[in-house]
């Protein structure tokens, strides 16, 4: 048992030893010592013949494998200026969506949503097709449709909306003021005159409108307005 331990730790160390040395010597930090041009040799497979080092094949061989001169010009903390060289990609494209207008931001949300639903349902038939007439006035009805409510989904994840408070001045006199934006995170906003009382949009309107009549004696009502700011919904304070 005593040796068979032994092996077994000098197996681990062992290991441990090559990964040491594999994170220490790799081509991203610049490490790998460069090959010696007399090293260099044709090596032949049977599917071709490829550059390579003495004793090479796919093994790394002592001398090391040759790396472009540009690779080791790169240094830590440098400055990336091209997209190509940008050393996360994701978060280069976080940066250029951070820069995005609200507008250009929901085109592009829904073009890639587009782009997904064409791609699940293609177009059935090309257009110079003799069955067209039968199959593409179909699709473009469900494409359309997909359309809106892609459309709809986008409109309710960036556009929040308006909740309007009616304040009373004096007898004959009331005047309307902003209360606070309500973000749509289920879609409601759409129909906010058919929803029933359980839902969660009212819930809020409710709330923000109860918080608002604690701070404001004068108000009246609120108004929660759809996306389209052409319907609303009246929400009364409800006493504490």
């Amino acid at each position: 048992m005593g040796h068979s331990s032994v092996r077994i730790k000098v197996r681990r160390r062992k290991v441990a030893n090559l990964a040491a040395y594999s994170r220490q010597h790799t081509v991203r930090n610049c490490t790998i010592p460069k090959a010696n041009k007399n090293d260099i040799i044709d090596i032949k497979y049977p599917w071709g013949v490829v550059k390579g080092t003495k004793g090479g094949g796919w093994d790394i061989p002592k001398g090391g494998y040759s790396q472009p001169e540009n690779l080791q010009k790169r240094t830590r903390g440098k400055n990336w200026d091209f997209p190509s060289e940008f050393p996360n990609p994701q978060n280069y494209q976080k940066k250029l969506w951070k820069n995005l207008s609200k507008e250009d931001k929901m085109k592009a949300y829904e073009d890639e949503k587009v782009r997904k639903w064409e791609k699940k349902h293609p177009k059935p038939c090309p257009e110079d097709d003799l069955f067209k007439d039968e199959f593409i006035p179909k699709w473009e009805k469900e494409h359309e449709e997909a359309l809106t409510r892609i459309r709809d989904f986008v409109i309710s994840m960036f556009d929040k909306l308006p909740l309007t408070g009616r304040y009373k001045e004096s007898d004959s006199k009331f005047v309307e003021k902003p209360v606070t934006e309500l973000k749509d995170v289920n879609g409601d906003g759409h129909r906010v005159n058919e929803l029933d009382s359980k839902s969660k949009l009212l819930d809020k309107a409710q709330k923000a409108t109860n918080k608002e009549k604690a701070n404001n004696a004068k108000l009246v009502a609120t108004n929660l307005k759809d996306h389209k700011r052409k319907k609303g919904r009246v929400i009364l304070p409800k006493a504490a």
